[in-house]
């Protein structure tokens, strides 16, 4: 008895069936799902980390996600940066006195803090002076989302993997300090 055409369609659709629900589960792992922090989410502990500071710091900032993020090293920061276009509100403000922040804008901040010096003021990462609107005269929410309607968040990501992948290799973490400094280019003057 030969194989009609619904016959042979019916053996291959049960074929590709088997194939894709029985599959082992070790074949799932080659498509690798890119880590993320939930920062929309952010634990801060008791509004600790609503006024002026930087956000690692455990005095000034008592945070769980800061920690792990902190513990993440070097590797946080491609994934810090990959979020700056999130747009998902946070259960409530990050910063005092702001109406509304995103993951994406908590990203931001914390991306600024960890390459901020313990002075407060000593940015350590090349190549984002630009982000600065230092001509914004407005209060810190509203500069920020005008810099954001004005630039868009693909800009903000753009330049941070810009910089980021022209001093990754020179990134380093220092613990008295509690920030991320760049050691100076070979040859740089």
């Amino acid at each position: 008895m030969g194989m009609t055409p619904v016959r042979v369609l019916g053996f291959v659709a049960i074929f590709l069936l088997g194939v894709v629900c029985c599959a082992p589960a070790g074949s799932q792992s080659i498509v690798k799902q890119q880590k993320t922090y939930p920062l929309w989410d952010f634990d801060e502990i008791g509004h600790t980390c609503r006024a002026k500071g930087r956000l690692q710091d455990r005095d000034y900032c008592g945070s769980h996600l800061m920690d792990r993020i902190v513990a993440d090293g070097k590797d946080a920061i491609p994934i810090l940066i990959s979020q700056l276009t999130e747009t998902r509100p946070t259960k409530e403000p990050v910063y005092d006195y702001w109406a509304v922040t995103t993951s994406g804008d908590v990203a931001y901040f914390i991306l600024n803090d960890l390459f901020t010096d313990s002075d407060w003021k000593t940015f350590n990462m090349p190549g984002l002076e630009p982000l600065d609107d230092s001509n914004c005269h407005s209060y810190a929410e509203d500069c920020w989302n005008q810099f954001v309607k004005k630039h868009g968040r693909k800009f903000i990501q753009d330049a941070w993997l810009a910089a980021w992948k022209k001093n990754k290799d020179r990134v380093y973490w220092n613990e008295s300090s509690r920030c991320f400094r760049v050691t100076p280019a070979v040859g740089a003057k």
